[in-house]
């Protein structure tokens, strides 16, 4: 907890930051701690709830908003019963918001009022706000300011404020307030245990609140540029703390065996990755030269980030030395430097959101065809992996939904081909980040190729300590990732073969109740979408503008040119599981080959058609790829017809992405899908199917076994399923693909219609399927209902 400043008490003072959850502080003493103010103070300043004194017969615990509240234990029952313990810990909360973060807000608060008062342009309120934190260390008694990476000019800064508004503000600092006044601050400890967060939110303030103060509140503008990138979500200590050590633990070459090692972070905020790997190299007592870089597109960010991380080397430096080289810059416009440790939490921008120049920085680093609609984080991790020396680490954070969105794919596929993935997690709490609800992912990769080497997989739901104890847990495995896996209620950590993730669409990993779904179907025998349909992709017309046309172009047609043309459905016919604007394809294509023989035919056949659509655009149909390269002379023909599209057989239709909706039952075979796919139900034989059924209940006719399905389809239950299986891509839609959609498991609807009770389910659905009636709640849920009932009563909210 101490450094070089006293602890006004003798004994072992240590802090616990295992997780978010349950941080708390330590003295070893013979003396009654609890007894005194002094607990309080220090865990208040250093943001951890609790302080536990251990003497040798008792175990006391106290909040820092109740200092006069211990409760004193017998150390021989704690230690019999640690884990109930620690859930005490953990459980307890303190109910004051007036932590030191918030307290020394307000002290940046009033530091900014200040030096705006006195004209000091907004930018530097950062290096007034470190000047004054430098003083109170000084006053604490450390050494002097110089020391700890202040502005050149940071003594002529605090010379410029009004000084009896500099003293009050000083004064007021070195207490809490209100229901608090009674605790001090200890600044050391402060910057020590909570600067990363009190920097992170003073950032955040400055580049988007108001300046000025009066006894009516802030009525200021902000006068600094908005420099950064935006989408800049502030690190939590923790989540650093434990990727930084799975990146150090990854590396190669061990930290025993280097003499020299360069850590960067090219996007460091206020320096939070680069502090807490200074935690974490004193605790695996590095000794060699230490090399740490930071750059940032913002001034006051690299401003905190040069204070926080020089007083972090006040504390500690490895024998070997330090180099710090801190710079306000665009680490994609100048480049990242080699190095073996890359640690970072990049902006994440999604394409919408992102300027024109970062979306050319996005192609620099990805090229135009992987760049697609991606976010501007995927360039900071190329850029990363490819500045790594051999044999070294990268540990990132990136938006959850690049594990599965579609528009990463291929970038997932790069990030495997630069390097070996040693640690993946997904972490399912949305208020991980301050200011944003957003799902992150964390990864880990190495420059050594070992592909044989499990990966080490975290999952977390959307809860706060289960995140906290994912985390601690994470921790404590630092060894090999193939050891056992631990499969909690709301968090699981367990191995996965590298070699799988390259053979997966996507990422995204099941949350442990999703794989508790997953498994309670493997073990009930539910047979895939694949076992059950062949799903084929729809017609490629190879020119949609000459051989599709709308409804209104198909009628302006003579009567007699009509019967060559089929009714057809494009991405935009299918809505809400019903098909809503059908088009006329040209088929000129029957079960032995083309229906004409030459050109001459087709003029004869459809003279208006072919003058009208097929002659303008002759040429670019003739250089079609299939055309070509199959020599094909019926250059008027569609460029693959699919087989399905010759036999009248009934089908489902379901677009090329899409959700509840998507699907449509085609029963009279009356439609050809363009873009889209189409199912259609494997042939059965009726004696294999009642086989093992003691009823002889009589089998459901195709179109009515379908309509079932596509009822099933259009239900909230499949498509929770479908998110396990199938990329997403932008609004909330999957891709509807064979080799995504084939694997989802599905109840054998034709087989549950020979049971009575089942039976009457099926039968339900399947007139539900026939008159699906999207959006009404009342369809929607008494679709729900039967398709959980006949998936066996799974808990789909667990999904």
């Amino acid at each position: 907890m101490f450094e070089s400043e006293t602890a006004q008490s003798h004994g072992e003072h240590t802090l616990l930051l295992d997780g978010m959850h349950g941080t708390f502080a330590m003295s070893e003493a013979e003396d009654e701690l609890w007894r005194s103010s002094d607990p309080a103070n220090w865990i208040w300043s250093s943001d951890v709830p609790h302080h536990v004194t251990v003497t040798t017969n008792k175990v006391a615990v106290l909040r820092w908003d109740r200092p006069k509240e211990a409760r004193v234990f017998e150390r021989s029952a704690i230690e019999r019963s640690l884990d109930r313990f620690y859930g005490f810990l953990t459980d307890d909360r303190v109910r004051s918001n007036r932590s030191v973060v918030e307290h020394l807000l307000g002290f940046f608060r009033r530091l900014r009022s200040l030096a705006h008062a006195s004209g000091l342009p907004d930018a530097r309120a950062t290096d007034v706000f470190t000047a004054s934190l430098a003083r109170l260390l000084v006053e604490e008694g450390a050494d002097s300011p110089q020391h700890v990476g202040l502005a050149d000019d940071a003594a002529d800064l605090l010379a410029k404020l009004d000084q009896r508004g500099f003293r009050a503000a000083l004064e007021e600092v070195r207490h809490g307030a209100g229901t608090v006044s009674w605790l001090r601050l200890h600044p050391s400890l402060a910057i020590r245990h909570a600067g990363g967060q009190v920097f992170q939110e003073a950032h955040f303030e400055l580049l988007r609140g108001a300046t000025d103060f009066d006894l009516f509140g802030l009525v200021g503008v902000s006068e600094v540029a908005p420099a950064n990138r935006g989408g800049t979500h502030f690190t939590p200590a923790t989540l650093a703390r434990s990727l930084i050590e799975r990146a150090i633990s990854s590396l190669s070459v061990p930290l025993a065996g280097r003499d020299e090692l360069t850590i960067c972070d090219p996007a460091c905020g206020s320096g939070a990755f680069l502090h807490e790997a200074l935690r974490a190299l004193r605790r695996t007592k590095f000794e060699g030269k230490l090399r740490l870089i930071g750059y940032d597109v913002s001034f006051a960010a690299i401003s905190m980030a040069r204070f926080a991380v020089n007083t972090s080397l006040r504390d500690w430096q490895p024998k070997g030395g330090v180099t710090l080289e801190l710079s306000v810059a665009d680490s994609l416009a100048v480049g990242m430097p080699a190095a073996d440790l890359i640690v970072m939490n990049p902006p994440f921008i999604g394409f919408a959101a992102q300027s024109p120049l970062q979306r050319q920085q996005l192609i620099d680093a990805l090229g135009t065809s992987s760049a697609g609609r991606g976010d501007f984080s995927m360039a900071f991790v190329v850029k990363a992996l490819e500045a790594l020396k051999p044999g070294g680490t990268l540990g990132t954070l990136f938006p959850a939904s690049l594990l599965s969105l579609k528009a990463s794919s291929a970038w997932r596929e790069r990030l495997l081909d630069l390097s070996d993935l040693r640690f993946l997690a997904s972490i399912g709490d949305f208020g991980l980040f301050s200011h944003a609800l957003v799902q992150v992912a964390a990864a880990v990769f190495t420059k050594d190729h070992s592909p044989d080497r499990d990966v080490l997989a975290l999952i977390t739901e959307n809860d706060p300590q289960a995140t906290s104890m994912a985390l601690r847990q994470l921790r404590r495995q630092q060894g090999d990732p193939s050891s056992a896996p631990i499969i909690e209620d709301a968090w699981s950590l367990f191995p996965i073969a590298a070699a799988a993730l390259r053979d997966r669409p996507t990422w995204r990993l099941p949350t442990p109740s999703a794989e508790r779904v997953l498994r309670a179907m493997s073990q009930a025998g539910f047979p895939s979408v694949a076992e059950l349909f062949d799903i084929s992709q729809g017609i490629q017309t190879g020119l949609n503008d000459a051989l599709l046309l709308t409804v209104e172009e198909f009628v302006a047609l003579p009567v007699k040119e009509r019967r060559f043309f089929r009714r057809a459905t494009m991405t935009d016919s299918i809505q809400q599981g019903r098909i809503t604007r059908p088009y006329w394809l040209f088929f000129p294509h029957g079960p032995n080959g083309p229906l004409f023989p030459n050109e001459e035919a087709v003029r004869q056949a459809v003279p208006i058609y072919f003058a009208r659509y097929l002659v303008p655009h002759e040429q670019r149909l003739r250089s079609r790829a299939t055309i070509v390269q199959s020599r094909r002379s019926d250059w008027w023909g569609l460029m693959r017809t699919r087989e399905w599209s010759l036999h009248e057989r009934p089908r489902i239709i379901s677009k090329f992405f899409g959700a509840e909706g998507a699907f449509v039952g085609d029963f009279n075979h009356s439609y050809l899908a363009v873009m889209g796919h189409v199912w259609m139900l494997k042939p059965r034989s009726s004696d294999a199917l009642t086989a093992d059924t003691s009823e002889k209940a009589e089998m459901l006719e195709e179109t009515e076994l379908l309509a079932a399905y596509v009822a099933l389809c259009n239900s909230l239950p499949f498509v929770k399923l479908l998110s396990l299986y199938s990329p997403h891509v932008a609004g909330g839609q999957f891709d509807l693909s064979a080799r995504h959609v084939g694997p989802v498991p599905v109840p054998d609807l034709q087989l549950m219609s020979l049971a009575p009770e089942t039976g009457r389910a099926v039968r339900e659905l399947a007139e539900l399927g026939r008159k699906v009636q999207l959006p009404s709640s009342e369809w929607e849920q008494r679709t729900n209902v039967l398709t959980s009932y006949l998936y066996g009563g799974v808990n789909f909210d667990a999904i």
